[in-house]
């Protein structure tokens, strides 16, 4: 049994085997933790595109809404025009 856990008959009696072995034990976590924040940095990277599209999407929408409503004003007022127009012309 060679893992991380497991401690040899050589290391339980040579002190020096043991603390090697702890340095490459201790390398081997110290390297996954930089991988673990590698892509902890990628994930936040992604969560902050994804933010600034949301925003962009969010504007974009108020500026279509916006444009709708002046867009049926302006149909509404074309409408209202006609109509008093037709008015006039009977009266």
């Amino acid at each position: 049994m060679s893992g991380l856990g497991s401690v040899s008959e050589l290391e339980r009696e040579n002190l020096e085997v043991h603390v090697d072995k702890c340095e490459q034990r201790y390398i081997q976590v110290h390297d996954k933790l930089e991988g673990i924040d590698v892509q902890f940095e990628k994930i936040d990277k992604r969560f902050d595109r994804m933010d600034e599209r949301l925003e962009r999407l969010e504007s974009d929408i108020k500026k279509g809404h916006s444009s709708m409503i002046v867009a049926l004003l302006g149909a509404t007022a074309t409408i209202v025009a006609a109509f008093v127009g037709v008015l006039a012309v009977m009266l």
